[in-house]
């Protein structure tokens, strides 16, 4: 069965820093995120949050 699309929705949340880094430009394949503990999904998420803000200060100079 199919699930509807507020339980997807849900899921997507409570799976954000996953699906936060699949969906990024930074090149990170499902299976990189399955072979990852949460640890390795927080500091991912860290570093991707230093390279926006860092990509953003490059855009305001």
């Amino acid at each position: 069965m199919t699930i509807s699309k507020q339980e997807a929705r849900k899921r997507a949340r409570e799976r954000w820093s996953y699906w936060r880094l699949l969906l990024s430009d930074i090149k990170i394949s499902y299976s990189d995120l399955n072979s990852m503990d949460d640890d390795d999904i927080a500091e991912a998420n860290a570093a991707l949050d230093i390279h926006m803000e860092q990509q953003e200060k490059n855009k305001n100079k």
